[in-house]
């Protein structure tokens, strides 16, 4: 069908331009000079303008009706619907965007993100509270133009997870903060608290940069279609054969790094075996953020922090950090790996605590939005919060609001799916145990193939295919729940804290 054919050389055509705004993204990330932010962010606002006027120039409208009426519509693959019907569902939105504001926005973004930076590094709020204002408006304006009717939240909630509202939201965490506390203060209470001596010790940053790219090679990142860089705020970023993923050391304190690695590992390896038949199409992007954020908690949690991958891994990681955790006994260690703790930090939570971090984002994104919440309120609300639930105090700006890059980043909507992902994640544990009922046993020898392969049948491989819901119903054959989460939480825990 030569309509069809029209459409997807556009959409290449358009996807080769989102690719060189993507590296210019990680370059400002990475190594770009301070003084260049301003020249950068011209630069992503001219490739935002001409991005945004092709992916809604009328052609491409008409080409969707054309292909859509055509009377051999119905000749078109499973496939080929499928992009029809995401690039209709995004081209409906955009259409709607001035291109004047997807510019301005883009453009705020890299200045809001330079500002954040800035901020952080002062611990000072008011540095970036002005950006942020702004961006939070702009934010609200993009809501309204994609629907003027919705709630606005809601319509972000909506463009970061398919399907997702406050309401959906509010049920899951509600069951999620039901299960967790409980369990969070079992654990406050028991005797049994593992000893932090065993991973808080010196490791200089060359030995911790040789022990990432260890993992990495582990895991399966492939580094010759990747990278692995420093930045201030760990990100992937990147396309099929090229995939870049970033990380923050910490000198007295490894696990940051090693499971922010893993984690973005695990984005890279959902980017890396997406079906190359795929390149260039709709379909060869992930289903959604939360799956994509529960593919990078996989590798992270499951993987990562089990009993059995530390069996394998830790004479090799004594071997690269040299006397540093030489007297380390395993058991002691993996308890420690795992320690259950409140922390300021929502990327070195721990993954029970974890949700608790999400939900209190959350509903503070839900009342900026709402308006019950002004920017000048935001650091004292989020104090507050962080008291209420976790039981800490903040002290600075830095360890509190300015933490998370991604407001400056206009990622307003796409917090909750980081606990969304690991939701989905347990779900599909359960099924891969019943498939693989040995996976622990391969870990335990250093084996990861078979899992890699359940998960690239089961979810990379099939890209954006289906929706969010719609692919963890055909995975394990039961509507997505939370409960899975919880139980799963329930009994690990329980064995380690001796609950």
């Amino acid at each position: 069908m030569k309509p069809y054919k029209k459409l997807m050389t556009r959409y290449k055509e358009n996807t080769i331009l989102g690719n060189i705004n993507g590296i210019l993204s990680w370059d400002f990330e990475v190594i770009m000079p301070k003084k260049g932010t301003q020249q950068r962010a011209e630069q992503l606002a001219m490739l935002s303008g001409m991005l945004h006027k092709r992916s809604t120039a009328p052609e491409i409208g008409n080409l969707i009706d054309k292909i859509q009426s055509h009377a051999k519509y119905g000749d078109l693959s499973t496939i080929e619907k499928r992009n029809v019907t995401l690039m209709k569902r995004d081209y409906d939105k955009f259409v709607k965007i001035p291109v004047e504001f997807a510019q301005e926005l883009t453009k705020h973004g890299a200045i809001a993100t330079e500002s954040w930076k800035k901020a952080k590094t002062k611990a000072d709020y008011s540095i970036f509270k002005k950006d942020l204002a702004k961006m939070i408006d702009l934010k609200k304006k993009q809501a309204h133009y994609f629907d003027s009717e919705k709630d606005p939240y809601d319509v972000l909630l909506d463009y970061n997870e398919f399907g997702f509202s406050t309401k959906i939201y509010d049920k899951i965490f509600d069951e999620a903060k039901a299960g967790l506390v409980p369990i969070i203060k079992a654990i406050a209470g028991s005797p049994n608290q593992p000893d932090d001596t065993l991973i808080l010790r010196h490791c200089p940053v060359d030995i911790q940069r040789k022990v990432i790219f260890d993992i990495a090679k582990f895991v399966q990142y492939d580094l010759e279609g990747g990278r692995i860089d420093e930045a201030v705020h760990p990100f992937t970023s990147g396309f099929f054969d090229d995939v870049r993923i970033t990380v923050k050391y910490y000198p007295e304190d490894f696990t940051p790094a090693f499971y922010s690695s893993l984690h973005e590992a695990g984005h890279g390896l959902y980017e890396q075996n997406f079906p190359q038949e795929f390149k260039y199409q709709p379909v060869g992007q992930a289903s959604s953020s939360a799956m994509h954020e529960g593919q990078a908690r996989f590798i992270e949690n499951i993987i990562g922090r089990s009993d059995e991958f530390w069996e394998f891994y830790l004479p090799r990681f004594k071997e690269l950090t040299g006397k540093t955790f030489a007297d380390v006994e395993l058991k002691p260690f993996i308890h420690a790996i795992n320690k259950v703790s409140s922390t300021k930090i929502r990327i070195h939570a721990d993954p029970v605590t974890y949700s608790l971090h999400i939900i209190l984002r959350y509903e503070i994104e839900k009342d900026i939005f709402a308006d019950k919440i002004t920017v000048d309120e935001i650091p004292s609300v989020w104090n507050n919060k962080m008291k209420d639930y976790l039981g800490i105090d903040i002290e600075n700006d830095a360890e509190g609001c300015l933490q998370d890059t991604h407001w400056a980043w206009q990622y307003f909507g796409y917090f909750p799916t980081y606990a969304l992902g690991s939701y989905y994640n347990a779900q599909f544990l359960s099924k891969m145990t019943q498939d693989i009922p040995n996976w622990r046993d391969e870990i335990r020898t250093g084996k990861i193939a078979t899992i890699h392969n359940w998960l690239n049948t089961n979810i990379r491989k099939k890209g954006g295919l289906q929706d969010p819901l719609d692919m963890v119903k055909d995975i394990t054959g039961k509507e997505f729940s939370a409960k899975y989460f919880i139980e799963n939480t329930k009994d690990k825990y329980s064995k380690l804290y001796g609950l």
